[in-house]
């Protein structure tokens, strides 16, 4: 397998979302939490040509666990 084919075999069969997308959603301040949840692997996402593409389906998951630990 190549690295195009990969990368096409992880993309998401949905909708997508940006990390800004993702930030408006949450009512974060910055974009850097959601990059830092990317990079730990806590919010699932693929990176093309230096930017990330998130399914919508992760983006509403990582945003209610968001929402949960704001409420702690």
């Amino acid at each position: 397998m190549n690295t195009s084919e990969f990368i096409i075999s992880r993309l998401p069969k949905g909708p997508t979302v940006s990390p800004g997308d993702i930030q408006r959603a949450a009512n974060l301040q910055t974009v850097s939490s959601v990059i830092k949840a990317i990079q730990s692997g806590t919010l699932s996402a693929v990176k093309i040509g230096g930017r990330y593409v998130i399914s919508r389906e992760a983006a509403i998951s990582f945003i209610r666990a968001s929402e949960k630990e704001a409420i702690k």
